[in-house]
């Protein structure tokens, strides 16, 4: 989803058909050009070979993480491993990363919005799930620019949901953000002081979504397929697809009816003379036996964060739901059960986050205005699974980062935290913590490193996050290299190093001489980000 905020308020962007479901995929047909959104989405039908969607969760990741090796085996498109560990998706001869693809996705969302208003769009602010590393949210941001749009922020979804449910309305309560979308699981509970916006503590997964939903119920029609007809369609992407898209189907009619029965047909089995069809029906029961796993994963982890956030259950005053897994029952009830509350219904979980970036945005541009009216409460169902984008064609103004300036609603102040802990590497298969999870943001943190043998001149820092000190036990991001070190006698050369984690979640390193205060050489390569001057030969294909 796309929004911009405007005197008369937050304004939906909609496409040639009026549609404000803008669907994360990209297709490219064999006639050449590229479709988008929901026409793209039938290539999944007829072509997925040559139709990328579910990007969000290869953006920025290594492809020799375990489970982004477990994500692909239910995509159908080619992936292989570029530069820096990227995932690279080759499509019709084409060889493009995936912030390539998230760029195509944006520019789309872009012009769409440029039509709206009717001028041109330079600036953004894109939400991201909050706990996206960094390699993502750099990875991000260069979708962005591949998109030919200024990233003014990242704002994390939760964040931007709780702006546009807060905003204008002198709020002072405690709110628990559960944000389950296509691809990813959030929860943050966040602080509302009039307009501002503090977060307590957060946590996610980003292996964890509607598409799991989706594919443990296209598993079971897939084996009701083998039962009825004796061919087994789950060694054949194509036909696996025809059965993810039923799913999804059967998913949405189940949030609303107790019993979904039809036929499913189009699937596709090589070898065979046509297309199989069969009869389904999938009780609303059988379907949350299927996904009640994946539900008390979320259950699990708001448990987690509520603990971390240092307050009670009690003190929790609203839950709000984000994304459009929010809308199985099986959720709501166990988040009613969780927490002791029905969640707020008067929000629409699928455009309250575009709704918060918007605002955001003007904030930033100084676009907002006192007559702009806070953020409608109701809407109709949109799909949550696009990168968010807003108009903020005009000079950026300062970022407000520790407290509010000035008087009136124009101003909102979001303080983030850091997602996960920042850990260095130290002797004996151990680490050392620098940036603590939940720390607020920007935050930063300086630690002393000396040489450990005679005459070196270069140290090699490898760098994690997560919150074990065994180094086997985190997710490896990078290395930290300091380089043109003055060669000296082992421990006398003493490095400063700082580490800062800046309002957008991206870590930035400096390092200097503790005794001269000359600065050196940092150069931090994070895994799977993008890189400048890549060797894959997809630069040209931009």
């Amino acid at each position: 989803m796309a929004a911009v905020a405007t005197e008369e308020g937050v304004k939906l962007v909609v496409d040639s058909y009026n549609n404000h479901i803008h669907p994360s995929v990209v297709a490219f047909p064999d006639g050449g050009g590229i479709l988008y959104g929901l026409e793209a989405r039938e290539g999944r039908a007829t072509d997925p070979e040559n139709t990328i969607y579910s990007a969000k969760r290869l953006i920025g990741q290594s492809m020799r993480a375990p489970l982004v090796q477990l994500a692909l085996t239910s995509m159908p498109f080619q992936v292989e491993e570029g530069n820096n560990q990227q995932p690279i998706i080759l499509v019709r001869g084409r060889r493009m990363t995936v912030p390539e693809i998230s760029g195509l996705v944006l520019g789309n969302l872009k012009g769409q919005a440029e039509t709206l208003l009717g001028q041109e769009i330079t600036d953004a602010v894109i939400t991201v799930p909050a706990n996206f590393t960094d390699a993502q949210r750099r990875a991000t941001k260069e979708a962005g620019r591949v998109a030919g749009l200024e990233v003014l922020r990242l704002v994390n979804e939760p964040t931007a949901a709780a702006l546009a449910y807060g905003y204008g309305h002198g709020l002072d309560e405690l709110v628990a953000i559960f944000d389950f979308g296509g691809g990813t699981f959030d929860i943050s509970i966040l602080k509302i002081r009039g307009e501002i916006f503090e977060v307590l503590a957060t946590d996610g997964d980003f292996f964890l979504g509607g598409d799991d939903l989706d594919r443990a119920l296209a598993e079971h029609l897939a084996a009701e397929v083998t039962i009825k007809t004796g061919v087994d369609p789950r060694p054949h992407p194509l036909a696996m697809t025809r059965l993810a898209m039923a799913a999804e189907e059967i998913k949405q009619y189940l949030s609303i009816e107790e019993v979904a029965a039809g036929d499913v047909d189009g699937i596709e089995i090589p070898g065979l003379s046509a297309p199989l069809s069969v009869e389904f029906e999938v009780s609303r029961t059988k379907f949350e036996q299927l996904i009640v796993g994946y539900v008390d994963r979320t259950v699990e982890v708001c448990q987690q964060v509520i603990a971390a956030s240092g307050v009670t259950l009690a003190d929790i005053g609203q839950v709000i739901l984000v994304g459009g897994s929010t809308r199985v029952p099986l959720v709501r009830e166990r988040v009613s059960e969780l927490f002791d509350l029905y969640p707020l219904e008067s929000i629409n979980p699928d455009e309250v986050v575009s709704q918060g970036a918007a605002i955001q945005a003007a904030i930033l541009t100084g676009q907002l205005v006192k007559s702009t009216p806070p953020v409608p409460q109701l809407g109709a169902a949109i799909d949550l699974d696009a990168p968010m984008m807003v108009n903020a064609d005009m000079d950026q103004q300062p970022i407000l980062e520790q407290a509010a300036s000035g008087t009136g609603v124009d101003n909102a102040v979001l303080l983030d935290v850091n997602p996960a802990s920042l850990r260095i590497a130290t002797a004996g298969g151990f680490t050392d913590q620098l940036l603590a999870k939940n720390a607020p943001i920007p935050i930063e943190r300086t630690k002393r490193f000396t040489t450990a043998r005679d005459g070196q001149t270069r140290v090699v820092i490898t760098c994690v996050r997560g919150e074990t000190r065994r180094l086997e036990e985190n997710e490896r991001l990078g290395e930290l290299v300091l380089d043109h070190i003055p060669p000296a006698p082992r421990g006398e050369v003493e490095l400063d190093v700082t580490f800062r984690v800046d309002t957008d979640g991206i870590l930035h390193v400096r390092a200097e001489d503790a005794r001269t205060g000359q600065s050196q050489e940092a150069q931090l390569t994070v895994i799977g980000a993008p890189v400048p001057d890549s060797d894959d030969g997809t630069e040209n294909n931009r």
